[in-house]
């Protein structure tokens, strides 16, 4: 429902996580081109929680309805994590494999656009619409966006150099509290968030987009460091 409020309407498409249902992907995926950029990596999150839902949007890739780059390298890498043979297969037809370590090749890009950005005029509105629907997700600027990650109003924002690094290999350097966890549940759902809550009752993440799920402590068949 359109009408409803934007954070409404984030909340309900975050309660269908713990749905179990072909109809959930259907209706999420056909909905997904009328929904506010904000939402639309809430989505995608969203359908990369169930090995059926995550078949139906890599269809939808593969159909060309939606572009290969809705899927973030962590998503990639926790898909290619299932225990579903055809998803792996999938997956790696279309990306490939997804190098765990450091690739060494960011240093050029790094120097590239090093080069590229000071002969290049910026555009800050651009720039602000591209925080909104993807840095966002996962930061905080100026009280903008969600704490996942560190707010970065003021993280190496001073310094060219560390704000180059920040942007353009961003993983080089990732503090323990910010290493995301993968968990596999006991009905098949798998997450991938920072851990806010470790107890012998249950477990708590925060999913992209500022989200927290608990599961049931009881419920988790498989956690690993992502």
């Amino acid at each position: 429902d359109r009408g409803a409020p934007l954070e409404m309407r984030a909340v309900l498409l975050g309660s269908l996580g713990r749905a179990d249902g072909d109809w959930v992907s259907a209706v999420v995926l056909g909905n997904y081109a009328k929904m506010e950029a904000e939402l639309q990596p809430k989505a995608i999150e969203l359908l990369t929680q169930r090995s059926g839902w995550a078949l139906d949007l890599l269809a939808a890739i593969g159909r060309k309805e939606l572009s290969a780059t809705v899927l973030n390298v962590n998503q990639v890498r926790k898909l290619l994590a299932s225990k579903d043979e055809k998803l792996v297969r999938i997956v790696r037809s279309q990306w490939g494999s997804v190098r765990a370590g450091r690739n060494p090749q960011r240093e050029q890009v790094i120097r590239d656009m090093r080069t590229f950005i000071r002969r290049h005029p910026g555009n800050a509105e651009a720039g602000q619409a591209v925080f909104q629907k993807v840095c966002g997700q996962c930061h905080k600027l100026y009280g903008e966006g969600q704490e996942v990650g560190p707010d970065i109003t003021v993280n190496g924002r001073s310094s060219f150099e560390q704000l180059l690094s920040n942007v353009f290999d961003p993983s080089l350097v990732i503090g323990a509290s910010y290493q995301a966890r993968t968990i596999v549940t006991s009905d098949g759902r798998v997450l991938t968030g920072l851990v806010a809550e470790d107890s012998d009752q249950r477990v708590v993440l925060k999913l992209q987009g500022g989200k927290l799920e608990t599961v049931a402590r009881a419920d988790v068949e498989e956690m690993k460091v992502s």
